[in-house]
């Protein structure tokens, strides 16, 4: 017999109740059992490699796999834990369970591959009989038979008569109509042609007949290459537009600060990715507080080739390397600018990041907020 295979599945894990929760257990060293409480304790098992181990760890996922004693297919483990030992059943008795379909002969009959070697002689009517039985049986017939009588092959012409008048069971060809007595009851049975009919009553669809087979416009929908929807449109859940009309969103989810310093830096959230050969509506709405005297500049970093062009609520313009500068308003009294711009990109793709930093060196802090955004729409 043959080691099973224990754990592996997703419900193999060591864990154990720390209050309310189930925590992970792994690393866990367990014992095996032959009983729920009590018995003996197993120690010929094997590592998933075959290596020779007499307890079980999980690995450092918290899963169990190792193999059984040779026949085992359940057994108990004990990692210590609250609750006692846990029942463990093979995860590989469907091999063996196959294996049998595939080699034993069932109750209910089959075909045997080799012979079938039987204790002795029958001695009941419906006992199977050894070929001596047999063999004994037809040399004492043959010699009480009637020897003068020799067997014709068809003497009276039956064979014949059925050969032409009936269907063998093995198959073959009616001359004329087979007529049944109802629509079938069981997938095997025989069909009607009135139960055809009715279940197949489609002749054509759109003028197509024969093998029917439907466009997308033969059901009023969209192909998946695109489309015009004439009415109204209405989405349930999330819409992506990976083409034109697509929005890219960046939002600040945390302050950032640049105290000493007139070095323009990347902002570490306010960046979004843009594809070659495209044009993009960009805004920004950028939050800020800091000292008077540092105040805020800032410019654009843009793929190899790319023309962003912006302007301000002030009315100011320039190319993503002209710097623009805000003056701060003093403590911690936050307030706002807007940049509109159109960004059009040549052959590399590539991120346009939003760099600032202080206009003049403060040692108070200039702040970007929370909540400033970036946005970008693809338009062509």
């Amino acid at each position: 017999m043959a080691r099973h295979l224990f754990g592996l599945s997703a419900a193999d894990i060591t864990v154990e109740q720390v209050g309310d929760d189930m925590k992970l257990r792994p690393g866990s060293v367990g014992t095996a059992w032959d009983a729920y409480t009590g018995g003996t304790q197993i120690t010929d098992l094997t590592d998933l490699s075959g290596t020779p181990i007499t307890s079980v760890t999980s690995d450092s996922n918290s899963v169990i796999g190792f193999y059984g004693p040779d026949g085992v297919a359940i057994l108990y483990l004990d990692f210590g834990f609250t609750g006692g030992r846990v029942l463990m059943q093979a995860t590989d008795l469907g091999d063996s369970i196959a294996d049998l379909q595939a080699n034993k002969l069932g109750l209910t009959g089959g075909t045997m591959q080799g012979p079938l070697t039987l204790q002795g002689s029958p001695t009941g009517s419906n006992e199977a009989s050894t070929k001596a039985y047999v063999d004994s049986s037809s040399t004492t017939a043959a010699n009480t038979a009637v020897s003068t009588h020799t067997a014709a092959g068809d003497p009276h012409g039956d064979r014949a008569y059925a050969d032409s008048h009936f269907l063998p069971l093995s198959g073959g060809t009616l001359s004329g109509a087979l007529a049944l007595s109802g629509p079938p009851a069981s997938p095997l049975h025989a069909a009607t042609k009135a139960y055809v009919d009715a279940a197949v009553p489609v002749t054509s669809v759109n003028t197509k007949t024969g093998a029917v087979v439907l466009g997308a416009s033969d059901v009023g929908a969209l192909p998946s290459s695109g489309g015009t929807v004439s009415g109204n449109l209405t989405v349930s859940g999330n819409l992506s537009v990976t083409g034109v009309g697509r929005t890219l969103f960046a939002r600040k989810t945390s302050d950032q600060s640049i105290t000493s310093s007139t070095t323009l830096a990347n902002d570490s959230q306010l960046v979004l990715p843009v594809v070659a050969s495209a044009t993009y509506t960009l805004f920004l709405m950028c939050i800020f507080s800091g000292g008077t005297t540092g105040d805020i500049k800032f410019d654009w970093t843009v793929p190899s080739g790319t023309v962003l062009r912006w302007s301000d609520q002030t009315g100011a313009s320039g190319l993503h390397s002209d710097a623009d500068t805000y003056s701060a308003p003093g403590g911690t009294t936050q307030v706002a600018f807007q940049i509109w711009a159109t960004v059009v990109t040549s052959s590399t793709a590539g991120n346009v990041q939003f760099r600032w930093a202080q206009n003049a060196s403060d040692t108070t802090a200039t702040i970007v907020r929370t909540n400033s955004y970036l946005q970008l729409t693809r338009v062509a």
